[in-house]
């Protein structure tokens, strides 16, 4: 992804096609009503989708880790959210550098 080249695609059609994918709801009903310039300026969202793996590890714990590769420092007071769904209760502990899973 490269937001200064605008080539965040499919940053945007993941994040708006995820209720659909996840909910089974029709597309019109679950518009997330996020035009491509909200995404890039204001709710820039990126979704992991891990339900397509090998059923040898669907009962084992997924470890994803994020790295990114910024071209500006992130400016002051900038927050991120994580936000993991699962059939499985979890506790998420951070220490603000990395997030490992209690269960």
């Amino acid at each position: 992804m490269n937001f200064t080249q605008q080539k965040f695609s499919r940053v945007y059609a993941d994040a708006a096609a995820f209720s659909t994918k996840f909910y089974n709801v029709e597309e019109l009903i679950s518009s997330p009503n996020i035009t491509p310039a909200d995404c890039k300026e204001l709710f820039p969202m990126f979704v992991f989708d891990v339900t397509k793996r090998s059923e040898k590890l669907k009962n084992s714990v997924t470890d994803i880790q994020i790295k990114a590769q910024l071209l500006a420092n992130v400016p002051a007071n900038t927050e991120a959210f994580a936000v993991g769904i699962s059939d499985k209760s979890l506790i998420f502990q951070s220490d603000g550098q990395k997030m490992r899973v209690e269960y």
